[in-house]
């Protein structure tokens, strides 16, 4: 239910729910907040209270007439009131596109700004050294989160709306074809557009229909085709953002693909290039850096993906609860008072009863007809919507069927991608391994190859030492045998060989 609540500010009437007293409102005439207090309880009914209402209506026909007998262009003037809400084509919450994506692109150079200085941290390389896809991810993001971020401050503005008293007992309790305009003038003088608001812009559909046609019942017919309106604008108002959930992980797919083929590719280089150690080594560095990037891209395609969604579903619910409520505001305080004018019938005069009996009698066999026909219809529509049911039902199980294969095939690749990155680890690991073993059987061969070399230095030394002690013996030698020589001077030295012994005696 909802009561009148008066603004202590601006003294403006305002029309909140029961459920916000004791609770803090702001006032959308002056942004006063303040708490809600519970409606004063209702006393006992003046007895001239009829006379105030005969001084209201009396006034109010009054001003109808001094505006039918004013200039056309006075009344226009009237008609038009500074602060009029003016229609617009664009939905309650729809965000300008262009609008939000130079927001987001200056929101994307922002990020990266703030990330330059830091690109040796792992936040700064996952988003500055994993190529142009976590560029594209980011900048979708960022343009998301300003598209929410203003569709956030106009559902504000949209709450804040449904605070306005659109259709005050000042003017008339009964809303009539007469007061419509009224109502509608009332309406327009509030400082709000009706294209910020599904409740202005609806109200304002139903009076503007009501007062042409003066029919209730298709006052409510227009107002619940307002609704689907609205609620198809706000469907669609999430169509750039979803498409925008459904892109980035595809990108961080995409990327995922380019870092495995650049692993692969490195790989086969690496295998090219066994001999060469140094070669091998950069040719690793090549593979670990496109599995980084592989796997690092739908890291984060993954995680914006999560914080878009998040917000986005919030957002949504909270614009299907709005316009929930603005379904319960015209039903409680738009239809109940719609008070449609009677025409006379000509069935008043005083033989009435018996022109309707003999109308009566007249179409009782029509009757019958127009209720076999109905029948008919009847049973027509029933199987025709048996029949719609069950295409609906097939084709929803070919949708099904259709999307659950494409899942098992997103599956498969992503098995058949963590298959190849398994191996590829294991491979590289197994690399790793014969390279450790190679560096230290090369260890070991360097190791024993120092030590021949230092034991071949040593016997060389050994040998050079006895051959510097056998040339000095034999220079000590000769030295002795120069003296003999010398000391034996032009003596005659006759050696003796004995015949049977073959000796040489030396005498002196």
């Amino acid at each position: 239910m909802y009561f009148e609540f008066t603004c202590e500010q601006c003294k403006k009437k305002l029309r909140l729910r029961e459920e916000y007293i004791g609770k803090k409102a702001r006032c959308p005439f002056c942004q006063h907040a303040q708490v809600v207090q519970p409606p004063a309880p209702a006393g006992p009914d003046d007895p001239l209270s009829f006379l105030q209402e005969v001084s209201t209506t009396a006034r109010q026909e009054t001003a109808a007439v001094a505006r039918e007998t004013a200039p056309a262009g006075a009344a226009s003037k009237r008609a038009a009131p500074s602060g009029a809400a003016r229609e617009e084509s664009a939905s309650g919450t729809e965000v300008n596109v262009w609008q939000s994506g130079l927001l987001g692109l200056a929101v994307f150079v922002a990020i990266y700004a703030l990330l330059f200085p830091f690109q040796k941290t792992y936040l700064g390389s996952l988003l500055w050294q994993r190529g142009w896809v976590q560029f594209a991810e980011v900048w979708l993001a960022s343009w998301s989160a300003v598209i929410l971020f203003f569709k956030y401050r106009k559902l504000a503005v949209q709450r804040r709306s449904m605070l306005f008293d659109l259709l005050p007992d000042d003017i008339s309790r009964e809303i009539s074809v007469e007061s419509a305009a009224r109502f509608i003038q009332h309406i327009r003088g509030l400082p709000i557009q009706a294209g910020e608001s599904f409740l202005v812009n609806r109200v304002l559909r139903g009076l503007e229909h009501f007062g042409v046609v003066g029919s209730s019942s298709e006052a409510a017919n227009r107002l619940a085709s307002q609704s689907d309106i609205d609620g198809n604008a706000v469907d669609s108002s999430y169509t750039l953002i979803k498409v925008f959930i459904w892109a980035i992980p595809i990108l961080g797919f995409l990327g995922t693909v380019i870092g495995i083929g650049q692993a692969v590719g490195s790989f086969s280089s690496a295998m090219a290039a066994a001999n060469d150690l140094s070669a091998l080594k950069s040719s690793f560095n090549s593979v670990t850096s496109g599995l980084s990037t592989a796997f690092d891209t739908t890291l984060l395609a993954l995680a914006l993906s999560m914080f878009i969604m998040f917000p986005m579903s919030s957002l949504q619910k909270a614009e299907q609860d709005l316009l929930n409520w603005v379904d319960e505001y015209c039903n409680e305080n738009l239809l109940k008072r719609l008070k449609e004018t009677r025409a006379p019938s000509p069935l008043d005069g005083a033989n009435g009863q018996a022109l309707q009996a003999a109308i009566d009698a007249a179409m009782a066999g029509h009757h019958a007809e127009f209720r076999a026909w109905a029948k008919k219809l009847e049973a027509t529509g029933e199987s025709l919507a048996q029949q719609i049911a069950k295409a609906w039902a097939q084709t929803d199980e070919k949708i099904r069927e259709r999307h659950a294969a494409a899942m098992r095939e997103i599956v498969k690749a992503g098995e058949s991608f963590q298959q190849t990155a398994e191996r590829l680890k294991t491979a590289s690991e197994k690399q790793a391994a014969a390279m450790d073993d190679l560096a230290a059987r090369t260890t070991e061969l360097q190791t024993r190859l120092a030590d021949s070399l230092d034991r071949s230095s040593q016997s060389i030394r050994q040998a050079a030492e006895s051959l510097g002690a056998y040339f000095a013996a034999v220079q000590t030698g000769l030295g002795s045998l120069n003296e003999v020589l010398d000391k034996l001077g032009e003596k005659q030295v006759v050696v003796h060989v004995p015949a049977s012994r073959r000796r040489w005696r030396l005498f002196g």
